[in-house]
């Protein structure tokens, strides 16, 4: 009997032995069913890889000619500031040297009151150029980097600005102008169409993952997305693969998100 009790005990071990063996075979059969079923779904019914990358030819496309056509307004952005503002200021500055000149001989006082004014012109004038420098590209972004071109940005905002530089690590320096250039133009609208009192702005990232820039004014809100600026800055971030968002609500606040990978 107790031999019996062994053999019968040694069979229900192979027959669990070999029912687990089936099951796992059974499940990998199951797997393998399910893998091959998307992919003949995918083939079938979803797009093919001739079409994924024509599409992606598209997007680089749309993103391209987004870019050029932000870059070509920001350049007769920059003619007419230098055509309305610097020029006429120098022409004004020429005058006021004309006349100080003048009168030197006949009414030194009236002479020095008109050079006190030529200076102060070209003062202004100096401060327009570098605004307009700026804009154009800071040479800080290459020289120090970007926190400190961001706070080149908030000793010109007219509105009190709070910074907070959150990254660990170099950035690509694509993705740094683009972050830049989010903040400078979301900065810049907020000062002049928002009725803010002030603005926040967060830039995050860490190795390996995105960059997250986040611009937050507590102004009257009602941003328009398809405006020109904020067209160019969503093309200029889409030409690096990333995404804006854009939360403008009446009565505010306004939000822009920009994600940039920094691959």
């Amino acid at each position: 009997m107790w031999r019996a009790g062994r053999i019968g005990a040694a069979e229900l071990l192979t027959q669990l032995v070999l029912g687990g063996v089936l099951l796992f075979l059974g499940l990998q059969g199951l797997f393998a069913l399910t893998a091959l079923d998307a992919r003949l779904a995918r083939e079938f019914f979803g797009p093919s890889e001739r079409e994924l990358l024509r599409r992606r030819i598209e997007e680089l496309s749309l993103s391209r000619a987004a870019v050029v056509g932000a870059v070509d307004a920001e350049r007769r952005r920059i003619e007419r500031d230098l055509h309305d503002g610097v020029q006429q200021r120098l022409v004004a500055l020429a005058v006021l040297i004309g006349r100080a000149r003048r009168s030197g001989g006949r009414d030194p006082e009236r002479a020095a009151g008109l050079l006190g004014q030529a200076h102060r012109e070209a003062q202004e004038v100096l401060a327009e150029l570098r605004e307009v420098a700026w804009r154009v590209y800071p040479s800080a972004l290459d020289s120090l980097g970007l926190e400190e071109a961001l706070g080149g940005v908030a000793q010109r905002c007219a509105l009190p600005l709070r910074i907070a530089y959150e990254v660990t690590g170099p950035l690509p320096r694509p993705v740094e102008t683009a972050a830049y250039f989010v903040v400078s133009e979301a900065v810049t609208n907020a000062a002049k169409h928002s009725a803010a009192s002030a603005v926040s702005v967060r830039v995050a990232g860490a190795p390996g993952g995105p960059l997250t820039v986040r611009v937050e004014d507590d102004g009257r809100g009602g941003a328009d997305p398809a405006g020109g600026g904020l067209t160019g800055l969503r093309g200029r971030v889409a030409a690096l693969d990333g995404v804006l968002r854009i939360d403008s609500p009446l009565g505010g606040p306004t939000t822009i998100v920009a994600e940039l990978p920094c691959v």
